[in-house]
């Protein structure tokens, strides 16, 4: 285990001293602050619009930094030839793997607290109080959490098995298509509705750990969120459990 942490500690570390890190989470901040300018062109709907907006920056510049950052952390280490004093070391594969993706999941979570802040404070100002902190927006910024988990556990996964360029297409491939599988599968019509229901079921379905809608019309969290929190974290270890099981097999010279 502590050989664990401590590459999760390095990995920390590095991934916020990358400068494609804070020039996303930096412009994300903006994006936010920017909504709460073009919530007074409208009347009546500013919180809707400050929700919707900020939730939706979060989500796409923490998905960005994790596909970008993710991509590039197994496979440019083997590309770099500083993988193999590593795993040569008391530090299995599997350890190794297993720390960077916490170190990577940790930046993402630190991330997304800072965009959180910035989201709250703009909230406040616009109402006034501080009635938009409720239960609603506390369940979004958890969910979105996962959902970035997720797309981290699958970032590594292509990491462990490709290069840097491909893992980054193929995570943001998965990335978009996750949000974007409840429709597939409504409107995939035919006599090969198989093909949707087997996306249905191999990309993560991260349109169901999305509770912007609760936020955006002040609505309870819906009943099944801790199944679909489950669920979500289910996929990750069973990403985390395919990159280490093709990892311990891979020929790194």
């Amino acid at each position: 285990m502590r050989p664990t942490l401590s590459i999760a500690s390095v990995t920390l570390r590095e991934v916020l001293r990358r400068k494609v890190q804070v020039n996303l989470l930096l412009f994300g901040s903006l994006v936010i602050a920017a909504s709460f300018m073009i919530s007074k062109l409208t009347i009546g709907e500013q919180h809707r619009i400050l929700s919707d907006l900020g939730l939706s920056a979060a989500t796409a510049i923490g998905t960005l930094i994790a596909v970008f950052v993710g991509s590039s952390l197994v496979s440019g280490d083997i590309e770099r030839r500083v993988l193999l004093p590593v795993v040569a070391k008391p530090a299995s594969r599997t350890q190794y793997l297993l720390g960077r993706f916490l170190g990577l999941a940790a930046s993402l979570l630190l991330n997304l607290v800072a965009m959180a802040l910035v989201l709250a404070a703009v909230l406040s100002v616009e109402a006034g109080s501080l009635s938009p902190l409720d239960a609603s927006l506390a369940a979004a910024l958890a969910m979105l959490g996962i959902q970035l988990v997720v797309v981290a556990a699958v970032a590594i996964l292509f990491s462990s098995i490709t290069s840097t360029t491909l893992a980054a297409i193929f995570t943001l491939a998965v990335a978009i298509a996750g949000h974007l599988t409840n429709e597939v599968r409504a409107i995939w019509q035919g006599d090969a509705t198989w093909v949707a229901t087997l996306v249905w079921y191999v990309v993560p379905n991260l349109g169901a750990l999305s509770l912007n809608g609760s936020v955006i019309y002040r609505a309870p969290p819906p009943p099944g969120t801790w199944i679909a929190a489950a669920y979500g974290l289910l996929y990750a270890a069973t990403a985390l459990a395919l990159a280490s099981f093709s990892f311990e097999r891979r020929d790194l010279r």
